[in-house]
């Protein structure tokens, strides 16, 4: 019963201490994110759209990704921005405004070189479910 106890207290410790470290690495993946876009030159669509993507990802920092997608769209507004904007709207639950988005994207893409078409459509079905 002892080691049990002991086995308990451990992992107690363990997702204590990898739950704060955990925090801490996204707050400074945050603060990286930050200062690269920061220090972007003002049409590096790409670096706010990566930076954004990657708040997307951590589902960390969303309102002022939701800026650096507006931005990346202003400078070059194409089917991946667009896309990354509608995954941004399902990531918070704005499903309509995200199937929309899809939409514009999917429109856009088709006239686009390399642009996977089909990924979108799969995503905006799912979100359509």
């Amino acid at each position: 019963m002892k080691s049990l106890k002991n086995i308990i207290a451990l992992l107690i410790i363990s997702l204590f201490t990898f739950g704060t470290s955990f925090a801490d690495n996204v707050d400074n993946e945050i603060t990286k994110l930050r200062e690269s876009v920061e220090n972007a030159s003002a049409n590096d669509w790409q670096l706010y759209a990566n930076a954004a993507e990657r708040c997307i990802e951590l589902r960390s920092n969303l309102s002022e990704a939701y800026i650096w997608i507006e931005r990346a769209i202003e400078i070059e507004p194409n089917a991946s921005n667009l896309e990354l904007k509608a995954d941004y709207l399902v990531a918070n639950g704005a499903n309509e405004m995200a199937v929309e988005a899809y939409r514009t994207a999917i429109l856009k893409g088709l006239s686009e070189k390399g642009y996977d078409v089909e990924k979108a459509q799969k995503k905006m079905l799912s979100v359509m479910r």
